[in-house]
């Protein structure tokens, strides 16, 4: 047996341990000596195996709670870098909840991490819609058959492409479901256009066409059928085919409803691009279409063999949201209107100005009228300047419409795009140099419609003359608070205007005159106008340079320098376009010397005429704000002739060959 004590192996008759000197206490079973020391060894066994079992657990949970803690930073690494703001807060809202776990909270935290992969999904599905969009947005034009369904399916395009700009995910994936709905509406729309216009093109009657147009229609309709029968219809293919065969049969075609056309502007700056803006209304309800098909408007133009020739249209539009609108304002700031009058003029101008598209590039210019003509402000889109000027308003004495008009027609001239004067008076003009004549002369010159507003008992006659022969409209109003509804009744008239521009492609000149036929054929509407104009590009001191070489590059450099070269007493600014010892050489290098400033305003190159190839005279119409020690600010419009001669290759101005002052208005 075994000591109780030391553990040392005794007689089992022993009373006393020999090795500790304990008292052997004998139990009644001797087995239990015998087995005593192995149930010590079973206990030390059995505390190994529960700390082996410990530490298989904890390494267990820590190795589950590292791996789930990768996941989870790979989670929130790919959201941080998506930085789409509400997933930022989805992930902070995730990562809280993480916090909250505890470290043995194995599914909380897999839970969390599902979460996290939601959003991280979410994510995939934001940069594929994005994706997607993106390729619509560059694919649209191919679908742009049915005009009310394309222009639908663009908007919701442009609203899902907002979303995705501001990273809203949640309106991008709304938005987006729109715009599948939206494409899904114009697939449809467009199959039913396609299958009408073939039914029109099948319906066309070409017994009286030229067997060249019998066999162009021929096989356009071949084409257009095949295409239309594939399986997998290629949008873009079956438009372009449609744009040929309109070429071919668009004279053939019969409308159901007839159309008044008629051009009220021709913005000839980018020559030979030009643009024509048309009033269109239908003859019988008087209401302008919305919406009309790009390709059924055409431009024909007579070439120098007096043959109708069809001109390549670029670009069709109406002006409303997508074509600026040009504004000279006109006000009457005359003796009468002083008082309560001016207060209500200045509030209808106010509402009017806050009232144009200034994002889709509106501008307007404020000019005033008494006793003589005041720019109060320059063009601009800003529309807290304008009222400004409005509201700075002061009453003089006299009245001087006409030359106010004549002013402001010169001044919106030189803006590219569409534009009108819009003017109000409530007294009849008594102190203009300008007469009714020179307003109508040079609102044709540059295409300007002239709209005024009578205020009172104002003689009519020749309001009207002024706005019936510029292509305005003139209105009378028994109160000043009235001018609110005209101003925006003229805007809505203008900005309901179509723009068609087309590419002169019959080698004229941009001085050359131009006989034009227009319009618009389907098989819903259609209608035809006759126009006859000359460009006349009234291009303002500031433009960029139109003349790259010859004669006509020498005088644009001496207009644009001649302010300077007076106001500097500095000759040499325009002396190198100058022959030296000429005529014009002698009288300018003293005029520049005058107690005089000048500033160029506005130039046109109107003719030149050759006499051989190293001689010739070229016209202009230049318009001058002219200050004379001790006398008015004048704006003065002359118009003159001068003589060039080429030398070594090089042109030079000799002389004047004539100068008439068109007209002085003062300022």
């Amino acid at each position: 047996m075994y000591c109780g004590k030391c553990g040392s192996k005794i007689d089992d008759d022993s009373l006393f341990c020999p090795v500790c000197g304990s008292e052997i206490k004998i139990s009644g079973n001797s087995d239990n000596h015998e087995n005593q020391q192995p149930k010590k060894n079973n206990c030390k066994k059995y505390l190994l195996i529960g700390i082996f079992l410990i530490v298989i657990i904890v390494v267990g949970v820590l190795y589950a709670t590292v791996g789930l803690n990768t996941k989870k930073e790979k989670q929130i690494t790919k959201i941080e870098r998506a930085d789409i703001p509400e997933f930022n807060q989805q992930k902070a809202q995730a990562v809280h909840k993480w916090n909250r776990c505890g470290i043995v909270d194995i599914s909380g935290k897999k839970a969390v991490i599902s979460d996290l992969q939601k959003i991280g999904n979410n994510i995939d599905k934001f940069n594929e819609y994005s994706n997607c969009i993106k390729e619509l947005q560059d694919n649209k034009e191919n679908y742009k058959l049915d005009e009310e369904s394309y222009a639908k399916y663009v908007k919701a395009l442009n609203q899902c492409q907002k979303a995705i700009t501001d990273k809203k995910a949640q309106d991008t994936f709304d938005k987006y479901n729109k715009v599948e709905t939206a494409r899904t509406t114009l697939i449809n729309a467009d199959n039913k256009y396609i299958k009408d216009r073939v039914s029109m093109y099948q319906a066309i009657d070409m017994a009286n066409a030229e067997s060249s147009e019998k066999k162009a229609y021929k096989e356009n309709l071949e084409k257009i059928n095949n295409l239309v029968a594939a399986k997998d219809k290629n949008y873009k293919a079956i438009k372009k085919a449609f744009s040929k065969m309109d070429q071919t049969v668009y004279m053939y075609i019969d409308p159901e409803n007839v159309l008044d056309i008629s051009i009220q502007q021709v913005d000839a700056s980018d020559f030979p691009k030009v643009k024509l803006y048309l009033n269109i209304q239908d003859e019988n309800t008087g209401n302008v279409p919305s919406g009309l098909d790009d390709t059924s408007f055409y431009v024909l133009k007579k070439d120098a063999t007096a043959n109708y020739v069809k001109q390549k249209v670029k670009a069709i539009s109406q002006l409303n949201e997508q074509e600026a609108l040009k504004v000279d304002m006109v006000a009457d700031v005359s003796g009468s209107m002083s008082g309560t009058p001016l207060s209500e003029a200045q509030m209808c101008m106010a509402n009017f100005v806050n009232s144009m598209q200034f994002d889709a590039g509106d501008q307007v210019e404020l000019t005033s009228f008494a006793t003589g003509v005041r720019l109060e402000q320059e063009f601009t889109g800003d529309a807290s300047s304008l009222i400004d000027e409005i509201n700075d308003l002061v009453t003089g004495d006299m009245t001087s419409l006409y030359d106010a008009l004549y002013t402001a027609v010169e001044r919106v001239a030189t803006q590219s795009g569409a534009r009108c004067v819009i003017a109000f008076t409530d007294g009849n003009d008594n102190y203009s140099d300008c007469s009714v004549t020179d307003v109508v002369n040079v609102a044709n010159r540059y295409h300007v419609p002239v709209f005024i507003i009578g205020i009172g008992s104002v003689d009519t006659t020749d309001l009207y003359t002024i706005t019936n022969q510029t292509g305005g409209e003139y209105y009378n109003i028994n109160a000043v608070n009235s001018m609110q509804e005209i101003y925006e009744k003229i805007y809505r008239m203008e900005k309901q205007l179509y723009m068609v521009e087309f590419e002169d492609g019959t080698g004229a000149d941009i001085n050359d005159q131009s006989d034009i036929k227009t319009g618009y054929k389907s098989v819903k509407y259609g209608g035809e106008c006759n126009y006859t104009y000359t460009p006349n590009v009234l291009l303002s001191a500031g433009s960029a340079t139109l003349y790259k070489d010859g004669p006509e590059a020498v005088v644009e450099e001496y207009l644009k320098n001649f302010d300077d070269a007076v106001n500097h007493s500095d000759f040499s600014l325009i002396s190198n376009c100058l022959q030296k010892g000429s005529p014009i050489y002698t009288e300018q290098e003293k005029y520049v010397q005058r107690d005089i400033s000048e500033q160029l305003d506005s130039y046109e190159l109107t003719d030149v005429s050759y006499s051989d190839e190293n001689n010739c005279v070229i016209s202009t119409r230049e318009t001058y704000y002219v200050q004379v020690s001790g006398e008015a600010l004048q704006l003065m419009t002359q118009e003159c002739k001068y003589s060039l001669v080429k030398e070594n290759g090089n042109w030079f101005m000799t002389s004047f060959v004539d100068i008439n002052v068109v007209s002085r208005i003062k300022q």
